[in-house]
């Protein structure tokens, strides 16, 4: 198709909010892989061979260029310095040396074992939760149950008091209007949110120096404190990263994967049947995470020039990477639209990006859902969605509802 051809034009900045994205985005993989956008000013990229390629391109850099302090009024520029100082250490944004470096630290404390050793607990919140939960009636499902258990979890990986997870929601979801949007002026909630939890994890650290638990923040203190490599700012930057996507990308992963079951009433009554299966309800995980998982797009930026697919990409120019056309892809997922727990392929998802900068959160998330679906479908055998539907974010990388209206139906 010569360039005089491609007629499709997309704007990022609309499709993020809409309910189904796919089909506009499945235009863009048909017609224009790697499609220009005027309105986004960055190249939309939708196949999943080139999103997977992206991920590991090393001609493409994951560290955001950041609008000078000038361009802010005098009294917010110190906050929004210290901002931009702190994503720099974020390791999902760092660039060698530094990513291996961090992702070494954070390895110290987040092993496999020590995810997996969070199951009895995490069963023990899910148990509370939904013991909370009335039997009959409407609910919101975000505010009861999806926001409040991946949450809970974070702060019990962290170390933190329950006390703090009401300012953790309001953090977070200020952190990611900023990463999720484009302009100046989105920058100031993030910035402040950044702020405030810089404040708290310093007293917090402190404290814990002073009187160590058996707690994951302990271990990548005294990591930490071992390794002269790391800075304290480096520590804080990257506990703030794991506080806001501990939760975030879970919270809307378990909205979106239950009402994506029981818009297939197929599905879900096979998986009712085998709760007792781990296979089972580990593959519904993964077919929910590549079906509607609730990381939309990922940002990178051109190092060099360079061609792909006939386009010219110009050094500094943003390239969106879409995760969930990616995994809607029919040259890599046979009907990629068909919703099925039993896909045998469907752990190739790029729900969780790929190669170095791979989600360090992944397996977490994955645990959570694990435990938390068989009881939540044993307690409740008629769940339903009421008639209506609440807006999605208008959020460029996460995809999810800010609540989910849920009927509970016939309670047990």
């Amino acid at each position: 198709m010569s360039m005089a051809e491609r007629t499709i034009r997309v704007n990022p900045n609309n499709i993020a909010g809409m309910a189904d994205p796919v089909p506009i985005l499945r235009r863009l993989q048909d017609e224009d892989p790697v499609h220009w956008s005027p309105e986004g000013n960055a190249w939309m990229v939708t196949r999943y061979d080139d999103v997977k390629r992206g991920f590991h391109d090393r001609r493409l850099a994951v560290s955001r260029p950041m609008p000078p302090a000038e361009i802010f009024e005098e009294e917010f520029r110190d906050t929004y310095r210290a901002y931009a100082s702190s994503l720099k250490t974020w390791m999902v944004i760092a660039e060698p040396p530094d990513h291996p470096r961090l992702r070494k630290l954070a390895n110290r404390g987040l092993t496999p074992s020590a995810i997996e050793g969070l199951r009895p607990q995490i069963a023990e919140l899910v148990d509370e939760l939904l013991a909370a939960m009335p039997e009959l009636g409407d609910i919101d499902f975000v505010k009861s149950f999806a926001y409040p258990l991946p949450a809970s979890v974070i702060a019990l990986l962290i170390g933190l008091p329950k006390s703090v997870l009401g300012d953790l929601h309001r953090w977070s979801d200020d952190i990611a209007k900023g990463l999720g949007a484009a302009g100046e002026d989105i920058i100031r909630p993030p910035a402040h949110a950044a702020a405030e939890m810089t404040a708290y994890l310093t007293e917090f650290i402190a404290a814990r120096r002073k009187n160590p638990q058996d707690a994951i923040i302990d271990q990548l203190i005294a990591a930490r404190d071992d390794d002269e490599t790391v800075t304290t700012e480096e520590l804080i930057g990257n506990l703030i990263l794991f506080l806001f996507a501990g939760h975030e990308t879970t919270m809307n992963l378990l909205s979106n994967g239950l009402r994506t079951l029981i818009r297939n009433p197929g599905q879900m009554a096979d998986l009712r049947g085998n709760l007792e299966d781990t296979a089972v309800v580990a593959g519904t995980v993964e077919e929910i995470l590549r079906h509607d998982g609730a990381l939309f797009m990922l940002t990178r930026f051109a190092a060099q020039e360079f061609e792909w697919h006939g386009r010219h990409i110009s050094k500094g120019e943003k390239i969106y990477l879409y995760c969930l056309a990616a995994n809607h892809d029919a040259r890599k997922f046979a009907d990629p639209d068909r919703f099925d727990i039993r896909r045998a392929d469907s752990k190739q998802h790029l729900s969780f990006g790929y190669g170095p900068h791979f989600c360090l959160g992944g397996p977490l998330a994955r645990l959570e859902m694990e435990v938390a679906l068989p009881p939540l479908l044993r307690r409740y055998p008629g769940l339903s969605l009421p008639v209506g539907d609440v807006p999605w974010r208008n959020n460029m990388s996460l995809r999810g509802q800010p609540s989910m209206q849920l009927r509970l139906g016939e309670g047990v």
